[in-house]
Formats: structure tokens, sequence, C-alpha cells
């Protein structure tokens, strides 16, 4: 069974160029798994377009672009969803009280208790990091020092973190995002 020309040819951009995209990702984030993700989904998005590479052509332009893309988009979810948790907090504080007083209240501590099975099943830094910025309002950079990570490291975590818990309690509550 023999490769198709345009498998050889991502085999081959992706051998000449894997580490030199590795390098640029890891330098805008500081984080070494992002990095690796953030490489892997770069030459995602190249075999999904690899019907439009030209033979001879320097792709590293535009896998340079994949991934600074990539990082952008992952700032702008995570900026999305913390303006979203704080949203939420602003309308809970400012809506008056109600005579369902007691419903409100379960519904709280099963949403707390969720909140609490979600964090808890997170793997152990991504749960310190959560657990110190949001339980003890401790910022990134007072994060980064405690744990001895960067501060990249620390919004991944954070961003991670929010992610999950989102999908988790939509989940759980059955919630449709779709608006």
């Amino acid at each position: 069974m023999s490769d198709s020309p345009l498998k050889i040819k991502f085999e081959q951009l992706f051998a000449a160029n894997k580490d030199k995209i590795y390098r640029f990702a890891f330098k805008l984030t500081g984080d070494d798994s992002r990095a690796k993700e953030l490489t892997q989904q770069c030459f995602i998005r190249l075999w999904e377009n690899m019907d439009k590479v030209k033979d001879g052509q320097d792709i590293f332009p535009l896998l340079f672009v994949y991934v600074k893309n990539l990082v952008i988009d992952e700032a702008r979810k995570y900026y999305r969803e913390k303006e979203m948790i704080s949203k939420a907090a602003t309308e809970e504080k400012s809506q008056p009280q109600s005579e369902d007083g007691g419903d409100r209240y379960m519904m709280r501590k099963e949403f707390d208790l969720q909140v609490y099975k979600v964090v808890g099943a997170m793997p152990e830094q991504r749960r310190n990091v959560y657990e110190l910025s949001r339980y003890h309002g401790y910022n990134n950079k007072q994060i980064a020092d405690k744990l001895s990570i960067s501060v990249a490291t620390v919004k991944s975590h954070l961003g991670s973190a929010l992610q999950t818990l989102r999908q988790q309690l939509q989940s759980h509550f059955d919630i449709d995002n779709t608006k």
C-alpha cells in the first residue's frame, strides 16, 4: 500500500517545520504543553488545507499565521468566559430576593455541589490554580509566584478550568448556549 502524494508532501512539511513551529508557540505561550497542543492544532489546519499548498511554496509563513491566530482565539475565549462569569455574578447580586428563596437556596446548593465535583476532578495543578484564584482571590502573578510557575501557565490553567466548568455545568444543568 503506497502513500498518497499529498500525505508524503504533508509528512515532509511536518518534519521540516515542526520544531520551528513548536519554538514559536512556546515563545508565545511560555508553556510546554500548550506549545505542543498549538503545534498539533497548527498542523491539523495545514492538513485540512493541503490542497491549497503549492509545490515549492515556503510554508512557514502560513504556519506562523496559524499559530498566531490559534493563540489569539484562545485568549479571546478566555476573556469572554471571564466576562460571562463576572456578568452573571453582577446580575445575581442585583436581582431582588423573591419569595421562593427556598428553591433558590436548593438550586444554589446543587450548583455549588456540582462546581465542587468538577473542580475536584481537575488535574492537581489546574485545581490549585483555580482555587487560589477563585476561592482565595489571588491574582495571576501571586499564583505564579506561589506555585513556581509562569503567569502564562496560570492563565492557561485558568482558561482550561473555566472551559471545563462551563462545559460540565451546561451539560449537568442541560443549558443550551446557542444564543
